[in-house]
């Protein structure tokens, strides 16, 4: 169990739930973000502070947002840092404000009356720091939902109910379209691992949190739409491919710290990347055809071998041969 504390439950149209800094990063998704921060102004929850991080937008999208919302804070960066960097700004101005929560949101998301607030009576029904999500719905065909733990169609599990009254399921994992946590966990664990820069930044996030035992949950009323990477322009791409490859490694080395813990998270990033090969080649079947695919020119084999390579190498950040990377990702 943490030893961190949360602040007193309270009227939750008031303050009494604790103030919240809501951080959103924008890089040439303008459109995106002007929806998102819509959505935000109409929150019925009052203590909200948003900080807007434009990460480097070819067009000065930053001083449109300023126009459009000057009520909401908006900090250029200049370059492209990254979800983790750039997310980082947001947590480290939480920290030297005080604020209680920290909620990082995608700008592709828009966000029901009551999420927030929602969120907020969690935490106080929770009792005990948490990792937060909402529900999240698919803006647009497929699936219907992308986080609905209790959901049929959920690929994801769930551990168990908090409050059935509530609908708060505790999860075994974390999902960074919309995260929220108490500011003192960042100060207990620290920051984003800058080096992940693009995904798998909330697993890292999850693992850490875990260790000092706290736990993920998704609150059910808290309902928010999320449109799926649109910062890849699609699900599935070379470029998120590289990043999960690359980081899926750094991280069977920070947390899977046995030969056999690292062996086991290869063999699932084996899986992972067998199950996208199928998906663009329908009729590669056998070990013997995939490893001819993983040698081959197809550009999610050149990602994989891309993201092995720079693991091996020690070299992180942004992928090198990619103008492509957009730091909203999920």
């Amino acid at each position: 169990m943490s030893s961190l504390t949360l602040p007193e439950g309270g009227d939750a149209t008031g303050t009494a739930l604790g103030r919240v800094l809501v951080v959103i990063l924008n890089f040439n998704g303008v459109s995106d973000t002007l929806a998102c921060l819509e959505s935000l102004s109409r929150q019925t929850y009052s203590d909200i502070q948003v900080l807007v991080i434009d990460n480097g937008s070819r067009e000065p999208e930053a001083i449109f947002v300023r126009h459009h919302f000057p009520g909401f804070e908006v900090f250029a960066t200049g370059t492209n840092l990254g979800w983790a960097g750039g997310n980082n700004i947001g947590i480290r101005t939480a920290i030297e404000r005080g604020v209680e929560y920290i909620c990082l949101l995608n700008n592709d998301t828009v966000l029901d009356p009551t999420a927030l607030e929602e969120l907020l009576i969690a935490a106080a029904v929770i009792g005990e720091p948490c990792l937060l999500h909402p529900s999240i719905a698919y803006f647009e065909g497929g699936v219907e939902w992308q986080l609905n733990p209790e959901s049929p169609t959920s690929v994801f599990s769930s551990i168990r109910e908090y409050d059935p009254a509530t609908g708060i399921i505790e999860m075994n994992y974390a999902y960074g379209a919309c995260l929220m946590f108490p500011t003192l966990l960042a100060q207990q664990i620290g920051l984003l691992d800058e080096r992940l820069f693009l995904q798998l930044e909330e697993t890292d996030y999850f693992i850490r949190a875990a260790a000092v035992g706290v736990r993920s949950a998704c609150a059910r009323r808290a309902r928010i739409r999320h449109r799926e990477s649109a910062s890849f322009s699609g699900c599935v791409t070379p470029d998120k491919t590289y990043y999960q490859i690359r980081n899926g490694l750094l991280l069977a080395v920070k947390h899977r710290r046995t030969l056999a813990g690292c062996l086991s998270a290869v063999r699932d990033l084996i899986w992972s990347l067998h199950g996208k090969a199928l998906a663009q080649q329908p009729g590669l079947r056998g070990w013997r055809r995939f490893a001819l695919w993983l040698v081959s020119a197809d550009p999610f084999a050149r990602a994989a071998r891309d993201g092995t390579r720079d693991f091996l190498r020690g070299r992180f950040g942004p992928r090198t041969k990619s103008l492509r990377a957009d730091p909203q990702r999920n």
